[in-house]
């Protein structure tokens, strides 16, 4: 997660905001893509969560902050 935090000063919280859950994982990096969100945080997003289904945000920021 330092590397989150240093890359987006706002939080990664701020990323999440107007995506619909659940949402897979592959939907949701792509989904970050297209709100514009930076290609190093997705690639982040992409190799630190599981595969798998998320029902909210905070699943999906619990998962990054291990």
């Amino acid at each position: 997660m330092d590397f989150l935090r240093k890359m987006v000063p706002g939080g990664v919280e701020r990323y999440l905001e107007g995506i619909e859950f659940p949402i897979e994982k592959r939907e949701l990096t792509e989904r970050l893509q297209r709100n514009g969100v930076p290609g190093p945080v997705v690639d982040q997003v992409r190799r630190r969560l599981p595969e798998g289904r998320f029902s909210g945000p905070q699943g999906v920021l619990k998962r990054l902050r291990r």
